[in-house]
């Protein structure tokens, strides 16, 4: 059995029939029922994360579970990514250590200061931070000395699913599960689109919509171009 006159749009005529619209439907329901959850957790760390420059909303910084000094042979770390090695295999720590963020202007090496009324130089100290979603552990040294600070730091909810959205310290699987979000995305997108071609509606009113979206995107983003 065929459709009636409007069809559907973008889709050709021989597919025009009752069996093609009703698996449409079925592909549409599994995969929103597949990534409810996920497009939940997504929709409100994507908020948190679009509006933490404007609207300044904060949630919460990473609460400090712990610190300690370990102690390490003098000479066995010789520079930054040896820091990162020796934490990796010491402390079992998963991925890879990176330079962790430093608030404010960035700091050049043998910079000085002025403390306690006169000018000194900072000692040089050597970073790296293991981010996971939950939290973060930092290790520094200081050049030539026989310990290592460590310092563990955990996450609240609302940090944890930001870091889950962004994708911080995130396993081969879970790259892998987002992508069949992401995939699902596309595909209640397309079959959402043609299944409202088909019951709702003109064309002329489907495209002026489409348009509408994409202009108000534009003008969005025009102001923050540099």
């Amino acid at each position: 059995m065929s459709l009636n006159q409007s069809g559907l749009l973008f889709v050709p005529r021989r597919w025009q029939r009752v069996v093609f619209l009703r698996w449409l439907k079925r592909i549409h329901a599994w995969t929103g029922f597949w990534g409810a959850l996920i497009f939940l957790l997504m929709g409100t760390s994507g908020v948190l994360l679009n509006h933490r420059g404007i609207l300044k909303i904060e949630t919460g910084k990473p609460v400090e579970m712990g610190a300690m000094d370990l102690p390490v042979a003098a000479g066995a770390i010789p520079d930054e990514k040896a820091l990162g090695r020796w934490a990796k295999s010491e402390l079992g720590l998963p991925g890879q250590g990176r330079p962790p963020r430093k608030e404010g202007p960035p700091e050049g090496e043998g910079d000085k200061k002025r403390f306690l009324g006169k000018e000194r130089e900072e000692v040089k100290k050597w970073a790296q931070a293991f981010n996971g979603p939950n939290g973060m552990v930092t290790v520094e040294y200081v050049p030539g000395s026989t310990s290592v600070a460590v310092k563990q730091e955990a996450q609240n909810f609302l940090g944890l699913i930001k870091n889950m959205h962004k994708g911080v310290g995130a396993s081969i699987p879970w790259v892998l599960f987002i992508d069949t979000i992401a995939g699902a995305l596309i595909t209640m997108s397309l079959t959402g689109y043609l299944l409202w071609s088909r019951l709702h509606g003109s064309r002329l009113v489907a495209g002026g919509i489409v348009f509408a979206s994409l202009a108000v995107a534009v003008a969005g983003l025009s102001g923050g171009w540099i």
